[in-house]
């Protein structure tokens, strides 16, 4: 019942990688797993959908190796690996832009509930629901769930993935006829390449930066490659390029729209709908962890009553319309803390283990990688603007803009160290 959240994991204590892999996996068979697929291969027609799913896994799995083998390493979570790297302020930074991209997945899953109850109420009923009372009262059923049925509801999301696996594999035999060649949805907005891929990197990037939660219980370096390649390039590969094949076959985007057309019937409406509740239950209780680890003078339960408010609130912006900018947003504000994970490790440190003792105060190197890591974020957002093109995939520039300066700024900050020694 141990969970080592403060302390390192005993090298005696150790889980395979596949099985990790398949844990992390299961996130991309939830139902925003299906339109991101179907948003990109509508943006993009087929054939460069494919492309850009195939390059945004390679790139998750390269990084989520990267960032699970400091984990499988130093044997700390990912919140006191951030610690190390960060420094106090910077941790806490991070675990706050972790609790708002959480709550940004909360919002668009609650979108998702209440467009399903709305399209129920006008085929039951012929009239027109009204969305702020459906996600007000949805919002204080799922806080409600969270605060007292927690347990209950993991317990129900463990059943619901294999049912999302068979609706995957049933959506997968229902492509028979379709066309490989499929071009874009007319009226879907476009996507270039690169910015397919930085979608691509969002939806899991977070996953990436928070991977030392899972393998600090790795037995094995090709245990870790197995925790990021199986969910990152396979599995999520896997239910994107299918959900982009039903989404061209059928001619449309909309989630709802497409599963109904593949002849779900019904059932489309109850995996939304239950998808989404449970999904927003573990989103809130995450959330409400992350904030926790920066407040932690606040009680539990007020965190994730103040958490289900925001959420709730972030879901009446309908951020289901601005998906891919939502998802082009978590790529560009995390991708760059994969880049100081890698400098500080493998460069500054030379795979040297953290040690929490270590760090009983900020130091100059870290609030060195706190800077780093806010440059690369500004120039993605400036290489997004066309201010400042490089290799022209916003993310990895701002994530190559943040290995560079560090590397080099730690380099410089080190000489003058032994300077003045």
């Amino acid at each position: 019942m141990e969970g080592y959240a403060t302390s390192a994991v005993p090298s005696t204590v150790s889980v395979s990688g596949l099985r990790i892999g398949l844990v992390n996996g299961a996130l991309a068979f939830a139902v925003p797993g299906l339109i991101t697929g179907l948003e990109v291969g509508g943006a993009l027609g087929f054939s460069t959908s494919v492309a850009a799913f195939l390059i945004g896994g390679l790139l998750l799995a390269l990084f989520g190796f990267i960032t699970g083998y400091v984990g499988y390493r130093n044997r700390l979570s990912a919140c006191m690996t951030i610690k190390c790297v960060f420094g106090t302020q910077g941790a806490a930074l991070i675990n706050l832009l972790i609790a708002l991209s959480l709550l940004g997945w909360y919002g668009i899953n609650m979108d998702l509930f209440s467009s399903v109850i709305a399209e129920l109420l006008q085929r039951w009923q012929g009239q027109e629901s009204n969305v702020f009372a459906t996600e007000l009262g949805a919002g204080i059923a799922i806080t409600s769930v969270t605060l007292f049925g927690f347990s209950l509801m993991e317990k129900l999301s463990a059943y619901l993935v294999p049912v999302m696996i068979a609706l995957i594999v049933y959506i997968a035999l229902t492509l028979s006829s379709f066309d490989i060649d499929s071009g874009p949805i007319r009226g879907t907005p476009g996507l270039t390449l690169s910015e397919a891929v930085s979608v691509v990197l969002g939806s899991f990037i977070v996953g990436v930066v928070l991977m030392p939660d899972f393998t600090r219980f790795a037995g094995s370096t090709r245990g870790t490659i197995a925790a990021s390649v199986v969910p990152f390039l396979v599995l999520s590969t896997l239910v994107y390029a299918v959900s982009a094949a039903a989404g061209l076959m059928v001619r449309s985007t909309d989630v709802l729209a497409v599963l109904l057309a593949l002849g779900v019937g019904s059932l489309a409406f109850l995996l939304i709908v239950i998808s989404s509740f449970l999904t927003n239950v573990v989103n809130l209780y995450s959330a409400g962890l992350s904030i926790n680890a920066v407040f932690t003078q606040l009680k539990e339960w007020h965190i994730v009553l103040i958490a289900g408010l925001l959420g709730t609130v972030l879901a009446s912006v309908n951020l289901l319309d601005r998906f891919t900018d939502f998802l082009f947003g978590l790529a560009v504000i995390f991708a760059p803390i994969a880049g100081v994970y890698v400098v500080d490790f493998f460069l500054t440190r030379r795979s040297r283990i953290y040690l929490i003792n270590e760090y009983p105060h900020t130091t100059n190197r870290q609030k060195l990688a706190v800077l780093c890591w806010i440059a690369g974020v500004l120039v993605s957002m400036l290489s997004q603007a066309g201010k400042l093109p490089l290799l022209g995939l916003q993310s990895l520039d701002g994530l190559i803009t943040t290995v560079i300066l560090y590397a080099l700024l730690s380099r410089i900050q080190d000489g003058n160290r032994s300077e003045a020694n």
